[in-house]
């Protein structure tokens, strides 16, 4: 304070608070009851807090008991109004699911639902049961769950070196953190083994293996260790938050957290490891994904992959950004500058010979290019041992049919290349013209194929070419001058050096045209929309933007003012008709559309909200309200890429300001 009067930061933290606090009113309380394993008793005292509050005239319905076989907690169940379960055929196995919808329209004051980290069977409207009960809560209804801290997604890691078994059921941290009232339920590790031997938690078969395995005395300490530290941490951010608010607390740590994301197996290690970080320091969290020409060439699996840890570092809270160029440790350098970040987290594990580079290289760009950046590696030597393995012996990505075809080719170069030699020679030119010809004939191999061993196949083709051909004996690979391997040399390094200065600088002038082609998009995009003087213009600016800039069909559902969706618009791509997307205009399309709009999120293929929809369906809206649902048609049901759809989003955004014009029609 100066002078009695709160400063400009604080005054800004507590509006954001009260209006945070604004928001939170119109929405449900969550409570979470929380143990570190199986059998703690996290439902039964749930089920006795339900209980509690059903005697003090709440209305409490119980949505989804887990049936664990425990007959004092199911006992407890009994007096409280349950739900029927919504029964999923899946394989001719009838599926017991909590039924979201019936919760919906019963609208209960208070509802029980059990497993928060659950995955709903395939036909549920959301992938994950954490899910539901966001849409709860988005209703007003407030809700009683329960989860282990081994369901925590930035834990998982660390859970699994200590178990050995990895949880593949999981929550994003930022449901446990913004949850209203975390109850931790604490028993000591002998007793928990007590009641695991007296069979109050699992049959006497199960319950003898769990013992030998999950349930030893020093795993489950080291598990109540990590859920009481978890628990104190959230008490004192809440704590911090509050003091800072109320400006009792000068609290700013300054720090930005960067992780580096890749395709490695570790990746995602590093991932929960800076998140970890990211929620100590309370502070700033981006996720940096560095695209080269060969992660673009990648094989599908390695695609996947990166897509797994791009979804992880998002569900931990990460900004995603996406810079493109082939010096990854001078990019990675680059944004840290630019981007005020504090402290970098890599991983060290084996990179693809020829692909990437070392992380030698990348930690010396970074402490010459951003020397006061902090860099912190974390280790994973048994994914150094799989990834060698595995590159030692693996087949080219696009098969041998294509290596073998790029290999013809750049021998019909190094061909036609010595026979224009062989004119030269004819003409009685010197020895320098034919090795100056040789260098372009690499320079023109660089061109056909752009990968190194390529570079080094030519190179080495161009010298054994040269010796068999000029130098004498002729057609024969010896020399007699004794200068002629110091020759040899120096075309071999010279051509590598040329090829792959070639090769990067088209691959450059790629990257640079693809920047320029998207930046084109937004700037074009920004001006068109200035220039709609109807709400028919603006949607069609953004259909035919967004159609050039994803290369797929759109649909548009402008929203009416009471709130429900219109006649959808109808926008193919180039080559398709309207009447190929007529299949897409159906109920239960139209049904997701308004799951959209009532709750401001994306839904449809590709996410985790009603994925069995044809289309990945996006609002457009201001910061009010929702203007529109954009459908788009993903062929094969790929998902569009990280890059494109951050600039999607960003033209989707403006798109919902300029509808906010009162002089739209």
């Amino acid at each position: 304070m100066e002078d009695g009067r709160p400063n400009s930061e604080v005054l800004l933290k507590r509006l954001q608070y009260e209006e945070e606090m604004k928001r939170r009113k119109s929405r449900g309380k969550l409570k979470i009851f929380l143990g570190y394993a199986a059998g703690s008793g996290k439902t039964y005292t749930m089920l006795e807090a339900a209980h509690d509050a059903k005697t003090h005239g709440v209305d409490v319905v119980a949505g989804y008991i887990e049936p664990h076989d425990r007959p004092d907690t199911m006992k407890l169940a009994q007096g409280l109004e349950t739900l029927p379960y919504l029964q999923i055929d899946y394989k001719g196995v009838k599926l017991r699911e909590f039924d979201l919808d019936a919760a919906l329209i019963r609208r209960p004051q208070l509802i029980i639902v059990d497993e928060l980290a659950h995955t709903n069977a395939h036909g549920c409207r959301n992938e994950k049961r954490y899910q539901d009960v966001q849409e709860l809560l988005r209703a007003g209804i407030n809700v009683y769950t329960t989860i282990n801290i081994q369901h925590l997604e930035s834990l998982n890691d660390v859970v699994e070196n200590i178990t050995r078994i990895r949880v593949r059921e999981r929550i994003p941290d930022s449901v446990f953190d913004h949850a209203d009232q975390v109850e931790v339920i604490d028993i000591e590790p002998e007793d928990l083994i007590d009641r695991m031997k007296e069979g109050k938690i699992y049959k006497k078969t199960q319950a003898m293996r769990a013992l030998d395995h999950f349930f030893r005395r020093e795993k489950l300490a080291a598990l109540r260790e990590i859920t009481l530290r978890r628990m104190a941490e959230r008490v004192k951010h809440i704590a911090e938050e509050e003091r800072s608010v109320q400006g009792e607390l000068d609290y700013h740590t300054g720090e930005h957290i960067l992780v580096c994301i890749s395709a490695a197996q570790s990746n995602a290690k590093v991932i929960r490891a800076a998140a970890r970080l990211a929620y100590a320091f309370r502070c700033q969290f981006t996720g940096l994904y560095v695209e080269t020409s060969a992660m673009q060439e990648a094989d599908v699996q390695t695609k996947e992959k990166l897509r797994q840890h791009i979804e992880l570092a998002k569900t931990l809270g990460a900004k995603i950004v996406t810079v493109f160029g082939e010096d990854v440790g001078r990019q990675i350098a680059e944004y840290a500058l630019v981007g005020n970040v504090s402290k970098v987290v890599i991983g060290r594990t084996n990179h693809r010979f020829f692909l990437e580079r070392p992380g030698s290289e990348i930690l010396e760009k970074l402490s010459v290019l951003a020397p006061n950046t902090d860099v912190y590696v974390i280790p994973d030597m048994k994914a150094e041992q799989r990834t060698t393995k595995k590159v030692m012996f693996c087949k080219p990505k696009n098969g041998w049919k294509t290596v073998l075809l790029d290999l013809a080719g750049i021998t019909a170069v190094m061909a036609v290349t010595t026979v224009a030699a062989h004119g030269m020679q004819m003409w009685n030119l010197s020895e320098s013209n034919i090795i100056m010809i040789y260098i372009l004939g690499v320079l023109l191999s660089s061109y056909i194929a752009d990968n190194r061993l390529y570079a080094l196949y030519s190179s080495l083709l161009g010298v054994l070419s040269f010796n068999f051909f000029f130098t004498e004996p002729y057609l024969s690979l010896k020399a007699y001058d004794r200068g002629y391997p110091a020759t040899f040399l120096m075309l071999f390094i010279v051509g590598l050096f040329t090829a792959n200065m070639t090769r990067k600088l088209k691959v450059q002038n790629k990257e640079n045209a693809k920047k320029a082609y998207r930046t084109e998009i937004l700037l074009e995009n920004s001006q068109k929309l200035r220039r709609c003087k109807s709400e028919a213009e603006v949607w069609e600016q953004v259909a035919s933007q967004s159609e050039r800039l994803l290369d797929l069909s759109v649909i548009v559902y402008p929203i009416a003012k009471n709130g429900l969706p219109q006649k959808p618009l109808l926008f193919p791509r180039q080559g398709a008709e309207k009447k190929d997307l007529l299949q897409y205009v159906n109920p239960q399309e139209k049904a997701v559309v308004q799951w959209v709009i009532a709750n401001r999120h994306r839904a449809g293929a590709c996410t985790h909200t009603l994925p069995t929809a044809k289309a990945m369906y996006l609002p457009i809206q201001d910061e009010e309200e929702v203007k529109g649902v954009m459908g788009v048609v993903l062929e094969e049901r790929r998902e569009i890429q990280e890059f494109k759809y951050g600039l999607l989003i960003a033209m989707l955004n403006e798109t919902g300001v300029k509808l906010q014009d009162k002089f739209l029609d």
